[in-house]
């Protein structure tokens, strides 16, 4: 990398200040992202006074198309293809936010889109005061700006904790990073319009600026979390982490924790977590072949994101606005990820199963499902009543639709 200080105008210089001030502002700040390493940040290669006392600095993939570029030339972006580059920026954010800097200007013209990657740029540009939970927010709203039609409503299903009004509800970067692959397959951008239509609608289309959407009040996220919870209620994904937002740690049950499993009788404090976990996975598909969802909550520890996210889908079930048709489950594999001794009363089994073609009718509207076969990580705790399901992370979903 080029030293920093005063120099001579060079190719693909960009203003981004006037004075002295500015000047040593910006040195300080690229010398400091300079020692973060990640590929998908377009870190400045030099800082340079001009003739003005412009402060200017050279980044390496100014040329390249942004976001913004292909959203003006093709409107919106499939499911995919935001979910690629939300991956992608996600990532590079948490390598910042490891660092203990943030963007703090995160908008579609940062976005850089390099032949085959994706760059976060514009490092330089944000307010000192900006924090971590600001770029969370930020790219949830510009992932919610990127998709239109019924890509929509499912990108806005993972963007919704994103943009909470809480700063400490959001996600972390890193954990943004993990879970959009369950929206969506990731796919890689086309940055050319796709067809004719696409370019006449292109030719016409005022330029798009990131739309800011309301940021989330709590009932707008309840009913978020209620209507995805419900659409992922067949497996147990990530959506459990995202999109109900709790993101709190959840302590582990104690002797004074009330759970369910103790007045059912069913779970006992000799049983060993793999036996719970599978048990827990199959009452979860009966319940929902049933449509009587309380069976289910039994297994889940009390105040954790699975107990929530088990009683908004048994309250739909129960009300009868969730109905699951066509279901068969079979659980391939159940084993032990961590062992219960690795850490005093917590344990992570890794579950296998697959799902056939089905549907889910949800407030009268029906949306069908191609077979799948998913694999989660269930961290389970131990109480007084035994071993119960605390969250779950997706590893794998092969097949979804």
């Amino acid at each position: 990398m080029s030293s920093l200080g005063i120099t001579e105008t060079v190719a693909r210089e960009r203003v981004v200040g006037h004075g002295h001030d500015a000047f040593e502002t910006v040195r300080a700040r690229v010398a400091a992202i300079s020692g973060v390493a990640h590929p998908g940040l377009d870190v400045p290669s030099r800082v340079a006074m001009l003739p003005g006392e412009a402060v200017a600095v050279v980044e390496q993939g100014h040329d390249a198309p942004t976001l913004q570029t292909v959203l003006d030339a093709r409107g919106s972006l499939r499911a995919g293809e935001c979910v690629w580059v939300g991956m992608a920026v996600a990532d590079a954010l948490s390598a910042l936010h490891r660092a203990g800097i943030a963007h703090g200007a995160l908008s579609a013209e940062a976005v850089r889109l390099p032949s085959g990657g994706v760059l976060l740029g514009g490092l330089v540009d944000g307010q000192a005061d900006s924090t971590a939970p600001d770029d969370v927010a930020a790219l949830g709203r510009l992932l919610a700006s990127c998709v239109s039609g019924p890509d929509a409503e499912r990108v806005r299903a993972w963007t919704e904790p994103m943009t909470h009004a809480d700063p400490g509800s959001r996600p972390t970067a890193a954990m943004v990073a993990r879970a959009l692959g369950s929206c969506a397959p990731p796919q890689q951008l086309q940055q050319a319009p796709r067809g004719v239509a696409s370019s006449m609608r292109a030719s016409v289309a005022p330029s798009r600026k990131v739309r800011r959407l309301p940021e989330a009040r709590a009932w707008r996220w309840r009913q978020a979390a209620r209507r995805w919870s419900v659409r992922a209620a067949i497996g147990v994904p990530l959506v459990l982490a995202v999109a109900l937002g709790s993101w709190a740690g959840v302590s582990a049950l104690t002797g004074k924790s009330e759970s369910p499993a103790r007045a059912h009788g069913v779970v006992r404090a000799e049983q060993d977590p793999v036996w719970v976990a599978r048990q827990a996975t199959q009452a979860r598909f009966d319940a929902l072949k049933s449509s009587e969802g309380e069976s289910f909550l039994q297994w889940t520890a009390d105040g954790s994101p699975a107990r929530a996210e088990a009683e908004a889908t048994a309250d739909a079930l129960a009300a009868g606005r969730m109905a699951v048709d066509g279901l068969t489950a079979m659980i391939d594999q159940v084993a032990l990820g961590s062992a219960p001794s690795a850490t005093p009363g917590v344990a992570v089994v890794r579950v296998t199963y697959s799902l056939s073609d089905h549907s889910v009718t949800l407030d009268g509207e029906t949306t069908r499902f191609e077979g799948y076969s998913q694999t989660v990580d269930l961290e389970l705790v131990r109480g007084t009543a035994g071993w119960l399901v605390r969250s779950a992370t997706d590893v794998a979903a092969v097949g979804a639709q």
